[in-house]
């Protein structure tokens, strides 16, 4: 207290002003004021004396102490020295009505600088009365409050309730208290806890009827003629001065929608102690706060209960169901993957969690859009089948949908869905070329039994007729015409047979280079004739590749009868491009790039290329390009095609003879 009115240096201002004094004694617990040391008049006082005096602040800061405070002259010498910490026992405090009251006054001088001293006062009779509430107060903020506070989040909801109880019989010493609690499917209120000098002296329930009287407190006190309830009842019965009641309710301001509980009682044969009912509804409140934490405790362990089912039972989905699952935050980054997607992308779930998910998911620009759609709550179709591609960087056909994962409202993550179609498109080509060669044999049966021999027999006698025919004849040509048809058809059955043959192929290491080499030296006739011109580049020391050379010449004779049909009326050029390169599996190849500046391919037709008998010339067969693929595949090779207006290129990967894997396919 000193320091609040201590300065280090002197000053000629007022140290604080009048209402800083005010404010500062009001912080007191006690009735206090600051006297002039010197002139004995009054400065400052705080609200308690006000109170204790009835004057007003005005009032009294114009008077001297002497003018309320007096007693024995040796008492008022001493209070007027102000000595330090000096306790003056019995002195009397005069109010408005001149009425004195014995007080103890204390005073302190503050300090050597300070002009002013400090008096409190207290009434000498209610000294120790005050000393003891004082323990009880401290008693009851220091230790029992907490523990009942605590006692509200307790998961032993009867535990918590008897330290309710055991505090209402602190506050209210002799009483017989007891909690009823509503109980589900049972009529009334139910006795759960109670302190009773004699058992039963509470009843074991109270009925529907009774409660109706017990919505709002009530106290009744011993004479009352009216018996409201059966409780009141046994309280007369057992001679008690009074009985009150607490309804236990919800903490709800709106009592129209309240939710009623359950009811506490107190009663004895004593007087009611002062302020019981405000007692027991601090009672009721906790009691309340213990059952409603117990209820949501319950309902939360079941909520906890029943999504723990539901979370073991998604694991067990998720960690063996056949689709690839990938979660994806909204920030686009990936919470985890199944091990289906794991086996499928050829990533783990450590190694991918937190990635982009488009730095994973490779292959279609479709699927940033889609999420983005995702996260604003707009429905997302399925993406359909897309090529993607694994982490070794094969691409396989896959069925991507991206579904919601909805929580009030707001999408908080997605879910990728990837089913790889690449075993059923290998299946549905392996049934569809299976078809295919049962269809082709049958026919190449019927060709060989039904047609061959007849062209056979036409081709001859159409030779027997040329000979036979003068040079200058008008027939010779008509005649060379049809042997030309005839050699049309043959071509066509070798063709066909070809192409139902499932694979009778002898693999050799092969020079590419110099089988590249006699090809296009055994084609530049028919180049020159059309104006074509040739180039190819080839790397030194270029590796040999495992594969059977008929086959081979056979796929780039097809290549090069086309790209000749491609630039027969304007001319071009056919480059061949060899290099050695990896393909997406890690795996040495030599790469075959075939091109030329034909007028290209529609994108129409790009994807049926490689089918049986399709064709866009009216002459071809269109089975040169399927019977092409077909011998690449049957080489553990890839043939793609990359076409646009003005040029066309086949690409060509065949396995190095060094890494072949020397099973027939």
């Amino acid at each position: 207290m000193h320091n609040l009115f201590t300065r280090t240096k002197p000053s000629t201002r007022p140290l604080l002003s009048a209402e800083d004094l005010d404010q500062l004694l009001n912080t007191l617990d006690k009735a206090a004021l600051l006297v002039d040391k010197k002139t004995n008049n009054i400065v400052s006082v705080n609200t308690k004396l006000l109170e204790l005096t009835a004057y007003t602040r005005g009032e009294l800061t114009s008077m001297e102490l002497g003018d309320i405070i007096s007693g024995s002259a040796d008492a008022v010498m001493a209070m007027r020295t102000y000595s330090p910490e000096a306790t003056l026992p019995r002195l009397e405090l005069y109010n408005r009505d001149n009425q004195g009251t014995y007080v103890s006054i204390r005073t302190s001088p503050l300090s050597d600088t300070t002009p002013w001293a400090l008096i409190t006062l207290e009434f000498v009779l209610q000294r120790k009365i005050n000393k003891a509430n004082e323990h009880i107060l401290e008693d009851l903020i220091n230790n029992q409050l907490p523990r009942l506070a605590a006692s509200t989040q307790s998961s032993n909801p009867e535990r918590a309730l008897e330290k309710v109880l055991e505090f209402g019989r602190s506050m209210l010493p002799e009483s017989n208290i007891a909690f009823y609690i509503g109980r589900d499917q049972q009529p009334g209120m139910q006795k759960i806890l109670s302190y009773e000098d004699h058992p039963n002296l509470y009843p074991s329930k109270i009925l529907i009827p009774d409660l109706n009287h017990l919505l709002e407190p009530t106290i009744w006190h011993r004479g009352e003629r009216a018996i409201i309830t059966m409780l009141h009842q046994s309280a007369r019965t057992a001679g008690f001065s009074y009985l009150a009641s607490e309804p236990i309710a919800e903490n709800n301001t709106n009592n129209a929608q309240r939710a009623w509980l359950g009811m506490i009682l107190a009663g004895s044969k004593s007087p009611p102690p002062k302020n019981t009912q405000p007692i027991l509804k601090i009672l009721a409140k906790f009691a309340a706060a213990i059952i409603h934490n117990n209820v949501l405790m319950t309902n939360l362990r079941k909520q906890l209960s029943s999504s723990t089912t539901q979370l073991r039972a998604w694991d067990a989905v998720r960690e063996n169901v056949r689709d690839g699952i990938l979660t994806v935050s909204p920030e686009m980054k990936i919470q985890g993957i199944n091990p289906s997607a794991e086996i499928i992308l050829g990533y783990t779930s450590s190694e991918v969690s937190g990635l982009p998910i488009d730095n994973v998911i490779i292959g279609t620009d479709r699927l940033m859009p889609a999420l983005g759609k995702v996260f604003s709550n707009v429905p997302t179709p399925s993406l359909g089948s897309i090529y993607l591609h694994r982490r070794d960087g094969s691409t396989f056909l896959a069925d991507l949908e991206i579904n919601p994962i909805i929580s009030n409202g707001s999408t908080i993550a997605g879910l990728i869905f990837i089913r790889d179609l690449s075993e059923n498109e290998q299946n549905r080509l392996r049934s569809q070329q299976l078809e295919q060669s049962a269809l082709l044999g049958e026919v190449t049966a019927i060709f060989a039994h039904e047609v061959r021999n007849p062209i056979n027999n036409i081709n001859l006698g159409l030779q027997l007729l040329e000979r036979s025919t003068n040079e200058d004849s008008p027939d010779k040509a008509r005649i060379m015409d049809m042997q030309e048809d005839c050699l049309r058809l043959t071509t066509l059955m070798d063709s066909v047979l070809t192409f139902s043959r499932t694979g009778n192929y002898t693999f050799v290491p092969i020079d590419i280079e110099q089988l590249l080499r006699r090809i296009l030296k055994r084609w530049r006739p028919r180049f020159t004739k059309v104006g074509i011109k040739t180039h190819l580049h080839a790397p030194k020391n270029l590796p040999e590749v495992m594969g059977d050379q008929r086959s081979l010449e056979q796929v780039c004779t097809n290549i090069i009868s086309n790209a000749i049909s491609a630039m027969v009326e304007t001319g071009g050029t056919f480059a061949v491009k060899l290099s050695k390169n990896t393909n997406p599996s890690g795996k040495n190849i030599v790469q075959i790039d075939l091109s030329d500046t034909g007028t290209g391919i529609p994108e129409e037709n790009q994807e049926k290329i490689f089918e049986p008998f399709f064709t866009t010339s009216p002459k071809g067969t269109g089975l040169g390009l399927s019977i092409s693929k077909q011998i690449i595949t049957a080489h553990k090779g890839n043939i793609k095609l990359n076409s646009f207006p003005g040029g066309t290129t086949f690409q060509i990967q065949l396995p190095i003879a060094e890494n072949y894997e020397r099973n027939t396919p």
